[in-house]
């Protein structure tokens, strides 16, 4: 998927993001520390930022969101940036049969933005109240 990941992004998830108040912010193609291909594309609204990343190291495409004030950097190495299914109301599931279920949940997918896409939808609401709460902006 790494080729034209952003264009991807933006043809598959971009839409749903537009729908809710994001514009393109940033396009991160730069490797990480250890030279690990990283492909991180941000979008911003008017009070928070979301990033869709694909991280060759983890091997996963993912999302997170974050405050405007924060910078745009890899979430998975930020403090800042949070998983946006983390402000969901939690299950008694535990978290590694959580993990579990998401991972097999994305595996029926086949293009892993259209997973991306779909949890966006689906969390979207609770994780942009949740982050701004967090964060003192709620």
């Amino acid at each position: 998927m790494t080729a034209g990941f952003s264009s991807e992004v933006q043809t598959i998830v971009g839409p749903l993001l537009a729908e809710l108040g994001f514009v393109l912010d940033e396009v991160d193609d730069s490797p990480d520390q250890g030279g690990i291909e990283r492909h991180i594309v941000y979008y911003r609204s008017s009070d928070c930022k979301m990033q869709i990343y694909e991280y060759s190291r983890e091997g996963e495409v993912n999302s997170m969101i974050a405050t405007l004030d924060a910078p745009n950097e890899f979430g998975l190495t930020s403090k800042q940036w949070h998983y946006i299914s983390k402000f969901s109301k939690r299950s008694d599931v535990p978290p590694q049969e959580r993990l579990r279920l998401a991972i097999a949940e994305a595996n029926t997918y086949a293009n892993p933005l259209e997973w991306v896409r779909d949890r966006i939808a689906k969390y979207y609401e609770s994780a942009h109240a949740g982050i701004l709460e967090m964060y003192g902006f709620g």
